[in-house]
């Protein structure tokens, strides 16, 4: 696939990702006592304001401000010191530069991570998931890597 074509269909996919996660986001939040579930209490839909970063772990919201943008830029700039990525290494980090994106614009707007999908005791969003994602297709990448697969992108 050409450069260009990897570029549309990054863009493409990162904002529809992106404002994908934040619709869902806006409607949480005008909705905030909306639950629904389909295995209560475990499966469904619940509006929770998120103070910490991943799985609600405790981190003062200036120093998230601070690190976000400075780990999407270390991304990037990994991301374009590599010569020809593969897909995997591809993907993974469009996925994690998304939904870092789409976390970090809720912070700005209203200082906390807007979650939604209850799975268990965990609330979290698209954003979440695509950064989960992201970073377990790096690791497959790293496991090829050292196998030295070749695969180009998509």
């Amino acid at each position: 696939m050409k450069t260009k074509t990897h570029i549309i269909t990054s863009v493409i996919s990162s904002g529809f990702f992106l404002l994908f996660d934040q619709l869902l986001k806006y409607i949480a939040r005008t909705n905030p006592d909306h639950t629904y579930y389909l295995w209560q209490p475990w499966i469904g839909w619940e509006y929770f304001e998120n103070t910490g970063i991943a799985f609600g772990l405790p981190l003062p919201q200036p120093i998230i401000l601070l690190l976000t943008p400075v780990i999407i830029i270390l991304i990037v700039g990994w991301w374009t010191q590599k010569k020809k990525p593969n897909a995997l290494f591809y993907w993974g980090t469009i996925l994690i530069i998304t939904g870092a994106l789409s976390n970090f614009i809720d912070r700005i707007l209203f200082a906390i991570t807007i979650d939604y999908v209850r799975i268990i005791t965990s609330v979290f969003n698209i954003a979440d998931i695509l950064i989960v994602t992201g970073a377990f297709l790096l690791f497959l990448q790293e496991l090829h890597k050292d196998k030295n697969i070749k695969r180009d992108i998509l």
